[in-house]
């Protein structure tokens, strides 16, 4: 999960009729989060939903509200639905840096970790809920399948940023860098590896400010 991108204008049916969901939102939303669920930041293709940051039961009249609409997909929004209503605002906070979103291997789960106020520890429990099932629960098969793809992309991801350290050539530095732009999957755990060490982030530190204002 990482900071996200809103642009200023809003879409027209947002005004003009009763829908939130509009062809003009929807093409909004997927150009400025580059077709990606803002939670777990897969890329949705058609998988996707509009999803209302705080939750129209609650929030009836924020239902056409252009700042809480953002993309997302269906696994993610199943699983947020009204339950988590006060989480980090990805819109106005850097959630990379605020949130730690680590891969451990050894144990099969992801580990996310903040020292924060009440949303980022709700927004941590969705996370892990997210990516690690429910707590005392085996995953179920789309658990499963969801965790095996995200452990596989940052594998490889891994695997690319040994390389360069291996061998720092221009072209295993290139490869680093395309595994950071701004249209990959899973760059929350990305940036997180790229913090863990001070060759990596000096050289790469400017690949890693991602919608910062």
């Amino acid at each position: 999960m990482i900071r996200v991108f809103k642009r200023e204008e809003e879409p027209k049916t947002l005004n003009t009729t009763k829908a939130y969901d509009g062809e003009d939102v929807q093409e909004a939303l997927g150009e400025d989060q580059h077709d990606k669920c803002y939670l777990c930041e897969r890329l949705c293709t058609t998988d996707y939903v509009i999803d209302h940051f705080k939750c129209q039961k609650k929030h009836p009249e924020l239902i056409r509200e252009w700042l809480n609409l953002l993309f997302s997909c269906s696994y993610c929004n199943g699983r947020k639905s009204s339950t988590f209503d006060n989480l980090v605002n990805p819109i106005t906070c850097n959630v990379e840096e605020e949130i730690c979103q680590k891969i451990d291997f050894r144990k099969n789960r992801a580990v996310f970790s903040s020292t924060e106020d009440e949303a980022h520890a709700k927004t941590v429990e969705l996370l892990g809920r997210i990516y690690n099932g429910e707590d005392g629960k085996p995953r179920t098969e789309r658990e499963k399948i969801f965790f095996d793809e995200v452990v596989s992309a940052i594998n490889q991801f891994q695997r690319t940023v040994n390389q360069y350290l291996a061998q720092p050539t221009p072209d295993n530095e290139q490869a680093v860098r395309d595994g950071l732009r701004i249209e990959q999957e899973f760059l929350g755990f990305k940036y997180w590896i790229i913090r863990s060490s001070k060759v990596l982030e000096d050289v790469f530190r400017n690949d890693i400010r991602w919608n910062k204002r």
